[in-house]
């Protein structure tokens, strides 16, 4: 699902079956772009009220409950608009305050597509989980920020959205 969104205004949860055949879809045309097989898909992050870094691109927007981990518990799932560009995952909590989550200081990455979720660990503490059928939106993302985009054909955290049918 990509809509312009900003707080107090979010996305409906999707209905999980067709949620998850879109969210693979999509995901599969992530990977795509990515590979530098397909366009990439124009984001509008002025219309966002975003900021990115020079050089910084946005591949997706999307929504997708996040907790962390505080004190050994994962905390309420929020309800995020989660913008994906090549440096990070900007989060916009319900309140509407963002927070960024840089794919280049991750020193744990876990994604678990079958369970629908992706976690994000950044060695202190508090490991951040993403969950929801778009999950592999961020899994496809997080593969190819951080092992290169060879790794999108390779690995297995990606299997579950993998096309098995002969071109």
């Amino acid at each position: 699902m990509r809509t312009r969104l900003r707080a107090n205004k979010p996305a409906p949860a999707p209905a999980p079956g067709l949620a998850g055949q879109v969210a693979a879809a999509d995901a599969r045309a992530l990977a795509l772009e990515l590979g530098g097989l397909r366009a990439p898909e124009h984001v509008d992050v002025m219309g966002l009220g975003i900021v990115l870094e020079n050089g910084e691109t946005a591949h997706r927007t999307t929504w997708c409950w996040v907790r962390w981990r505080v004190d050994g518990q994962w905390s309420p799932a929020l309800w995020c608009h989660v913008v994906v560009t090549d440096h990070r995952l900007l989060v916009r909590l319900p309140d509407g305050t963002l927070r960024s989550q840089w794919w280049s200081t991750l020193v744990g990455f876990e994604a678990d597509l079958a369970a629908g979720h992706v976690i994000l660990d950044y060695g202190d503490g508090r490991p951040r989980l993403f969950s929801g059928p778009q999950a592999a939106v961020l899994a496809v993302a997080g593969v190819a920020m951080l092992y290169g985009p060879e790794a999108l054909v390779s690995h297995p955290a990606l299997d579950p959205i993998r096309s098995t049918a002969a071109p």
